[in-house]
């Protein structure tokens, strides 16, 4: 990957964890089976990831084209809108969720978040679905991706609630990583289809590793370390989750949101040497 792509990947990155965690927050809400004052620090994280994103946003010199890879022109002020839009709304969020009278201005501010965060990611993958088979491939990516790191982000925070509050009962982990492991499966779904349909609009990228993904050992890394491995510990810490081991379970989920974190950038360093929304 050139160093001109580093931008771009922070921002596609930065983009689905904020939209993914806010869906995942909005979920765990509605469900009311969670803490109040976990589900006050998970829109804590939205917030940060919003401004962070913003920041990204802001600071990124446009183009029209990284080694080759081409860029849709006229995205980025609106992108950097949106991105102002889901920070203020994400705030106003965290505001209502610790007012006691605020319960349905929290889930409509907590609603709006995901929303704006599912504009930004439809708006992200029609930045760089140029060269992709489809605006749909990379859009697919960063949903699964989004999903992915926010929910295992989200159960590794639950899991620290049994560490403090040993009689917590084990269902609301438990149905934490069974959404995890949903949301792996649907991405490895999604990142077969992406490698195998043949990229809409070929080029030469004099990055590094920019061969065919057969060969490239960057893709075999994102898949192995990015979703099959994160997938097995997710079902060990369901295992253990379901056994009430659940300091296993919530170490288990700590190395899981690392090896998908790693994976996600990775895919999407690739994207900008191949062509393809792995």
């Amino acid at each position: 990957m050139s160093v001109e792509a580093l931008p771009y990947t922070l921002l596609l990155l930065l983009g689905q964890f904020t939209a993914g965690t806010a869906g995942a927050v909005v979920l765990v809400q509605l469900r009311g089976t969670y803490e109040p004052a976990f589900i006050r620090i998970c829109a804590w994280i939205v917030a940060g990831g919003a401004a962070l994103t913003l920041l990204a946003a802001m600071t990124i010199d446009p183009r029209d084209e990284i080694g080759g890879y081409a860029l849709r022109d006229g995205l980025m002020d609106p992108i950097a809108a949106v991105s102002l839009a889901l920070l203020l709304f994400s705030c106003a969020y965290v505001y209502f969720i610790r007012r006691e009278e605020g319960e349905f201005l929290a889930v409509a501010t907590g609603a709006t978040s995901l929303g704006l965060g599912v504009a930004l990611l439809v708006m992200l993958a029609s930045l760089v679905d140029g060269p992709a088979w489809s605006f749909a491939g990379p859009l697919l990516t960063l949903v699964a991706g989004g999903l992915s790191l926010g929910l295992i982000t989200v159960a590794m925070i639950w899991g620290h609630w049994y560490l403090v509050k040993p009689q917590t009962p084990p269902e609301p982990l438990n149905y934490l990583i069974l959404l995890v492991m949903a949301v792996l499966a649907f991405e490895i779904f999604a990142t077969a289809l992406n490698a195998i349909v043949p990229v809409g609009q070929p080029f030469e990228s004099d990055a590094l590793l920019a061969v065919d993904l057969p060969e490239n050992p960057g893709f075999w890394l994102r898949v192995g370390v990015g979703l099959v491995f994160p997938a097995v510990l997710a079902f060990m810490a369901y295992r253990s989750s379901r056994e009430q081991s659940m300091m296993s379970a919530t170490g288990l989920l700590y190395i899981a949101v690392g090896a998908v974190l790693a994976g996600e950038a990775l895919g999407r360093g690739l994207l900008f040497v191949t062509g393809a929304a792995v």
